[in-house]
């Protein structure tokens, strides 16, 4: 089957890419990996690996969460945002640029970094690995590393993890203070992602 236009043209230009021809490498050091991200206004927010990458996340945005309380499950609410799936210590990176509000141990949300995006929308990111790469008051760039995919959380002891799956939970508030689903646009750069 013959290649399209489209094709014969990305593949041309990921050869000069790679060749180092027309400005900055698309890859980051060798050693790391992971595929580096586009330099865009927005990212995917778990690496891909250069070699094997098991991502998963659906739209699970307002399921209901139930706990363990005196002896019953109980609904104790409802998932606002969305959890991507990922081996556990793979990159997590901020989707959009902004400035750190929050960086720090939560107990439902364990290790986690709250960014407010320039355009005033606030990021959050939980479960991480370990303490976030990050400090309030930093300056991030989209694409830029905040941490790790974890398992943390639901524990009042800073680095309780183990009581779920390794993933990214991911969650927009917009600047009225109403959180909305992520789904779509993870979707959207999910797909921009696969894509390179």
């Amino acid at each position: 089957m013959p290649y399209s236009s489209r094709r014969v043209l990305s593949l041309a230009v990921l050869a000069l890419t790679i060749a180092g021809v027309g400005g900055a490498r698309a890859e980051v050091a060798p050693s790391s990996g992971y595929v580096a991200p586009e330099p865009k206004a927005r990212v995917f927010p778990v690496a891909r690996s250069k070699w094997y990458s098991v991502i998963n996340f659906k739209d699970d945005w307002l399921a209901p969460r139930r706990r363990f309380v005196d002896g019953r499950w109980r609904q104790v609410g409802f998932h606002e945002g969305n959890d991507i799936f990922a081996e556990p210590g793979t990159p997590a990176r901020a989707t959009t640029k902004g400035v750190v509000e929050q960086a720090g141990w939560l107990f439902y949300s364990g290790w986690r970094v709250g960014i407010r995006a320039d355009d005033g929308r606030y990021w959050f990111y939980a479960h991480l690995a370990e303490p976030p790469a990050v400090s309030p008051g930093q300056r991030v760039e989209s694409g830029q590393t905040i941490g790790l995919v974890g398992n943390t959380g639901y524990g009042q002891t800073p680095g309780h993890k183990d009581e779920f799956s390794a993933h990214l939970h991911v969650g927009i508030q917009e600047p009225t203070g109403e959180w909305v689903n992520p789904y779509p646009l993870m979707k959207r750069l999910y797909e921009n992602a696969q894509s390179r």
